[in-house]
């Protein structure tokens, strides 16, 4: 199912499923977003901007402190889901519904601590500092945290004013899909947050469209490359780019070396490796 200006539909586009890595059993059917259903859900973000971004602040508080009640109705459906569609153990996908719901607080302070107006009489005459809204943002999400990690960029951008178009990896659908359900119960105002979903085509229809003021990427290098590459030099496109390490461990001197073994395979390991912070490479002194 695709979310554009407040309504769920069925895509228009490519038949796609995600299955349990785990059992093969299937997790999510659907079909991803036409390039006139991307074109759509960008002009309802655009449509929806100038009202959210007036808003008050207050207001825009209060409806992602109501995502964060929703998050925590349906903690157990949802670690449920992340465990069944990317195959992890249920114990980190409940850690990460749990980062989900502590993102709303650190936002609201991290905001709070990154903004704020300024006015004073100077020698030359009156100066003034405030900040606005960029506009409509393209959040990609990946497929190790189909919800932290999209999650981590939605919230600050809507409390800051912006609007959305959000594409889940086609990988996690069922993810992105529960994720925007929750927004959409927490009553957020049409248009204001829009999801697509599809594989490379439907971002590349987003990436294109004249109405994107920024990417909030969490990926690999390559299409994080790519898109830098895309926009560079294009003023008034925000770009964040969060893209895979190659993480050197050091273990030197240790007092207990089970200990330590035990950490580094942890490190290199959990969530099968698919962390951009986990140990790639491991360091001793002989």
């Amino acid at each position: 199912m695709n979310f554009i200006n407040g309504n769920w539909s069925d895509g228009q586009g490519a038949a796609f499923t995600s299955t349990n890595p785990a059992d093969e059993s299937l997790v999510w059917k659907g079909a991803a977003a036409s390039a006139a259903e991307v074109s759509e859900a960008f002009a309802a973000a655009r449509a929806a901007f100038p009202a959210w971004g007036r808003a008050a602040l207050s207001e825009r508080i209060e409806a992602v402190q109501r995502y964060k009640a929703e998050l925590e109705s349906r903690k157990d459906e949802l670690a449920d889901l992340i465990a069944r569609e990317t195959g992890k153990p249920l114990w980190e996908t409940a850690g990460e519904v749990g980062a989900m719901m502590g993102k709303v607080d650190i936002s609201i302070a991290a905001h709070a601590d990154r903004t704020g107006g300024y006015e004073a009489d100077t020698a030359f005459g009156f100066a003034r500092m405030a900040h606005k809204p960029l506009g409509v943002m393209f959040v990609l999400g990946p497929y190790n945290f189909p919800g932290h990690l999209p999650n981590g960029h939605i919230i600050p951008a809507l409390i800051a004013g912006n609007t959305i178009v959000f594409k889940p990896s086609e990988i996690t659908p069922a993810v992105g899909e529960a994720m925007v359900r929750a927004w959409d119960a927490a009553g957020l105002p049409a248009g204001v947050l829009n999801m697509v979903q599809g594989a490379r085509e439907t971002g590349a229809a987003a990436l294109d469209n004249g109405e994107l003021d920024g990417v909030l990427f969490t990926g690999s290098w390559g299409t994080g490359k790519f898109i830098h590459e895309k926009f560079a030099g294009r003023t008034g496109i925000q770009l964040a780019l969060e893209m895979g390490g190659n993480n050197p461990l050091v273990i030197w001197d240790v007092a207990d070396a089970r200990a330590a073994a035990s950490i580094a395979v942890h490190s290199a390991f959990i969530t099968a490796g698919q962390r951009c912070s986990c140990a790639r490479r491991l360091i001793v002194p002989r």
